[in-house]
């Protein structure tokens, strides 16, 4: 049985997506009776809360000063070129969290992309070492994976070997490591953000009544990530929107999904060229919670966007979604959801040459919306009490 448990993740204080991850798992431990569950985010301070139903308690991952622009070149410098220093560097970034592994008998490790971004040793790999050290032998769970096999590394081999559990959460990702002989307790299971409830929240009141499609860009996919993309990628979105315009019935909702401008700045680009249409809005209220804006997404007619949680709301939700893909978490997740991604997901790359896709593939969204959302409604029950598994498994494993 699960008594005290650890979940670390990245980012989750603005990342709307990464709240709903956490909220997911959450609620999965205390629905397998785990008593208390502390939560560590590599983006709050001392004294911040997320306010994640049943989190009882917050912890800095590593120390204020670690977020200097400095700093974080000095740690890419280390990752680049010295990861034989890793380990004692890590040490002493990430005290805070090191400090507190003692006191739980379950450690959960929210691998999810934070592997498939060409890292050689990650800091995931160095806090699983600590973890697996501890005199009391806590169960080490590397959670949620998304990864190519090109950045499976032999870091990541020693980390998996370590760990008592691990999973994926799409079956791209599970394949590709069983193809790399990563198969000792590993499972395919949905992302957790499948399981969480919408919450009730006021749609902007020119929408009431009336139908629309919601739309979701990154910054990710247009900024420093993806920035030969950008004109490319805003091409297409617009092109996009004039298509769905030409429906007089629909109505286009901007919504972002991570906060701090991540998602508005490119939202409000968007905005600026369609505001004169009186069809097109925008959610610019960063206050609004992950469930909050599950909620919205969950009276639209259609979803298209390039945030996976976002997509995640869309597709638990039974709302035919067209997703603009830059990872293999976007084709793995709509794969298993409906046998091929080739329908469902846009990849980037092909936006340069062809910046009618996005919208041609929207009108063979909306030509099989009914069966589409028929599909979403007959699995999705199953789908979510899958992602639910991971529950039983840890507890299982405390036996």
């Amino acid at each position: 049985m699960m008594k005290n448990c650890l979940i670390s993740i990245g980012a989750a204080k603005y990342n709307m997506g990464s709240q709903m991850l956490l909220r997911g798992i959450v609620q999965i431990l205390k629905e397998n009776e785990a008593e208390y569950i502390a939560v560590s985010s590599a983006d709050i301070n001392a004294g911040d809360s997320l306010d994640i139903p049943f989190a009882d308690k917050y912890i800095p991952r590593q120390f204020g000063w670690t977020k200097c622009w400095l700093i974080l070149k000095f740690n890419a410098a280390i990752n680049r070129f010295l990861p034989f220093l890793r380990e004692f560097w890590t040490r002493i970034q990430c005290f805070p969290l090191i400090s507190e592994f003692y006191n739980y008998d379950t450690i959960i490790f929210v691998a999810a992309d934070n592997y498939d971004y060409n890292n050689r040793k990650n800091i995931l790999d160095v806090l699983t070492s600590f973890a697996v050290a501890q005199k009391n032998k806590p169960t080490v769970v590397l959670y949620d994976f998304s990864i190519t096999d090109k950045n499976i590394t032999k870091y990541l081999k020693a980390t998996c070997a370590k760990a008592d559990i691990l999973s994926a959460r799409d079956s791209l990702s599970f394949n590709n490591l069983i193809k790399a002989d990563i198969d000792k307790n590993l499972y395919l299971i949905p992302d957790p953000a499948f399981i969480v409830s919408p919450l009730r929240t006021a749609l902007p009141n020119e929408l009431e009544g009336k139908k629309f499609v919601c739309v979701n860009l990154s910054s990710l996919v247009t900024g420093r990530t993806g920035g030969k993309n950008a004109f490319a990628v805003l091409k297409a979105y617009e092109t996009l929107m004039r298509g769905i315009l030409s429906r007089e019935d629909l109505n286009i909702l901007l919504i972002p999904h991570v906060m701090r401008g991540a998602d508005l700045k490119v939202l409000k680009i968007l905005f600026e060229k369609f505001k004169n249409t009186n069809r097109v809005f925008l959610i610019s209220d960063e206050s609004l919670n992950g469930p909050q804006l599950k909620y919205i997404i969950s009276k639209s007619e259609f979803f298209i966007g390039a945030r996976t949680h976002a997509t995640i709301a869309a597709y638990s939700s039974c709302v035919p979604t067209l997703v603009l893909g830059y990872s293999i978490k976007s084709l793995g997740i709509a794969q298993d959801l409906f046998g091929s991604y080739e329908d469902y997901v846009v990849n980037l790359k092909i936006l340069q040459g062809n910046t009618d896709i996005l919208a041609q593939k929207f009108d063979l969204l909306y030509s099989k919306r009914a069966t589409i959302k028929k599909r979403l409604e007959q699995i999705m029950p199953q789908y979510v009490q899958n992602a639910k598994n991971i529950g039983k498994i840890i507890a299982d494993f405390r036996k």
